[in-house]
């Protein structure tokens, strides 16, 4: 606005972001509202810039803090002047008015109201003032602690108070991972879980580390195989496991089948909805039918649709998860969406969508200016690191300033830094960071004789950050001719491959997870396959050999059926002679230790 006259209106949607541009020599107020936060503004006193620099063309950016609309927290009645204000610096440059900044803040937060006095002598009081109750969300992992680090998968574990007594349940992800939302962190003394078994045959200890994967404790079980969790001296465990920001990462795969023949559904756009049947995230399948959607917040419902217009004609639309396990057909909803409604709880139906970061990768992207847009930096050496400050991958800009990093393992905070080995940046006092549609994400000061230094937002990391699932089949898919790997090269690749118990029909679970296979070989014919099958240490040496061969030649035989040329198969069977782990004969494993070793290996010979 300027003054009482609304200029421009907008609504930031479900990306956070906004951008105006305004004409010098006025005032103007830029109004924030949204019903859950105190409406409020920012002044910008465009007005005091000379008339010879007018003629500059300046970017500004901020990142603006939300007020809670809470009387008991903040007094409200200060919003009616602005909450900060942005003034011309006089040379070349918008700059905050800090002071003014420091001085609202300080302002508008109410001092503690005292309930209660009680004199100690007759001059000084002794103050007691009521501690507000914290309600935290906790966020963690267990796992065995075993030569596999195996997880607690779809485990029920209990947070108890210092009596012992349970107040509140949850149940692992497929990867061990828990959450409790809504809990007053002052009542929380510890958590535990009761294994069988089965669960723990060895009496491992058990792990708990919080959401970035440090050690917080580790435990032995009781009589009852339950494993106990506690707050120590020293080592407070809940406050460890506090992540309000905790979000699940949830994946599947579209599959259009008609009975008799199954094709995934590539390249179709998918929506999240909320609640309100709101689209929150859009996305599209990749050539193996699979979609990504990260950030699923804990406990909200959400629906996963996709157009009719997409749908592929007399065929039916199912969802899956990511290995092939059956979830739901999807089902019309006003001839319009098709649609899968669920809750981000963890639950066994849930559990098989949510995926770990280690089963993420990304890719990200981005182009450096230096003070506006006519100077794009190019031939400089970018960092990636990530939150430890640990790099993980390094590359230079071309000459749009233009930087890519690809197929990199995820991490949730990044941080992206810049080596002045030619002295590039000395020239400019601000380094533009765009991402590769062209718009700006951040203005970052630069400081002569120093580092370029970026940490972006969560927000400002997801425009120029792809996150995908991991799947080594999809490289395969995807490889450019120019780009195929150096002839006589070779890559495994391994899958858990279902079958019957002792017998060597393939599952239909099975049958979709060679279909990647297929639509590979199909797609590269520059590679032959080595096709090895490989069973657990239950049974005799020479059962399991002759087992597998048969389970080899049947995973042969489907991709064969598919139209692959047989001369580009191999199919070898190995038994137990080549386990992953120390599971051999007579050694006491889980279940899920076993399963590793039920396996078909997948050796790609580059021709």
């Amino acid at each position: 606005m300027n003054g009482s006259t609304t200029i421009t209106e907008f609504d930031t949607k479900d990306n956070h972001n906004f951008k105006t541009k305004l004409q010098y020599g006025n005032v103007y107020d830029i109004y924030f509202i949204n019903a859950k936060c105190q409406t409020m503004f920012i002044r910008i006193f465009a007005d005091g810039v000379p008339e010879n620099k007018r003629y500059y063309k300046i970017t500004y950016a901020l990142d603006i803090p939300f007020f809670l609309k809470d009387h008991n927290v903040i007094d409200t009645t200060q919003f009616i002047k602005p909450f900060h204000q942005i003034v011309f610096d006089g040379k070349s440059k918008f700059v905050d008015d800090t002071v003014y900044m420091n001085k609202f803040i300080k302002n508008i937060y109410k001092k503690e109201v005292p309930v209660a006095v009680v004199k100690k002598d007759t001059t000084v009081p002794f103050i007691n003032t009521e501690k507000l109750k914290e309600y935290v969300q906790l966020a963690g992992k267990l796992s065995l602690d075993n030569d596999k680090q195996s997880p607690l998968k779809n485990k029920t574990i209990s947070l108890v108070n210092k009596k012992g007594e349970v107040i509140s349940t949850s149940q692992t992800t497929n990867h061990g991972m828990f959450i409790f939302q809504g809990i007053d962190a002052e009542q929380a003394d510890g958590i535990s879980v009761t294994l069988s078994s089965a669960d723990n045959p060895n009496n491992d200890k058990v792990k708990l580390q919080n959401t970035s994967h440090d050690n917080i404790d580790l435990t032995s079980g009781d009589a009852n195989q339950t494993y106990s969790f506690k707050n120590k001296e020293g080592n407070n465990l809940i406050t460890k496991l506090i992540n309000k920001d905790f979000r699940y990462n949830i994946a599947g795969k579209l599959v259009a089948s008609n009975g008799s023949e199954k094709k995934v559904g590539s390249n179709k756009s998918v929506y999240l909805m909320n609640n309100k049947n709101v689209i929150v995230q859009k996305t599209k399948t990749n050539a193996l039918g699979v979609f990504l959607f990260p950030k699923i917040v804990p406990g909200e419902s959400y629906t996963i649709a996709y157009d009719s217009a997409d749908a592929e004609l007399n065929f039916v639309m199912n969802l899956y998860s990511v290995k092939d396990k059956f979830i739901k057909r999807l089902d019309s909803v006003s001839g319009k969406k098709f649609v899968y409604k669920f809750l981000s709880i963890s639950n066994s139906s849930f559990n098989d969508l949510v995926m770990d970061d280690s089963e993420l990768k990304m890719n990200v992207k981005g182009r450096l200016y230096g003070d506006n847009k006519n100077n794009p930096l190019s031939d400089l050496k970018v960092l990636l690191l990530n939150d430890k400050f640990e790099k993980i991958d390094s590359a230079i800009t071309n000459k749009d300033g233009d930087f890519s990093f690809k197929h990199l393992p995820y991490t949730k905070q990044i941080l992206i830094t810049a080596e002045n080995e030619k002295s590039i940046l000395e020239s400019f006092n601000n380094i533009l960071v765009f991402d590769n549609e062209d718009n700006l994400i951040k203005l970052v000061s630069q400081v002569k004789g120093q580092k370029f230094n970026y940490k972006p937002l969560s927000t400002e990391q997801s425009r120029f950050t792809e996150i995908y699932v991991d799947d080594p089949w999809l490289s395969i898919i995807e490889r450019e001719t120019s780009s195929r790997t150096k002839q006589g090269t070779n890559e495994t690749i391994i899958e858990n491959i279902l079958f019957e118990f002792n017998k060597a029909d393939l599952q239909v679970q099975s049958q979709q997870t060679l279909d990647k296979v297929v639509l590979a070989m199909l797609s590269n014919d520059k590679f032959n396959i080595e096709l090895s099958a490989h069973s657990d240490s239950k049974g005799s040496d020479a059962y399991n050999l002759k087992l597998s061969e048969q389970r080899a030649n049947s995973a042969k035989n489907y991709i064969i059926s598919k139209g692959i040329d047989a001369g580009r198969i191999k199919a070898i069977g190995f038994g137990e002679s080549k386990l992953l782990n120390n599971c051999g004969n007579n050694a006491i494993c889980s279940d899920d230790e076993h399963a590793v070793n039920r396996r078909l290996e997948f050796k790609l010979i580059f021709k």
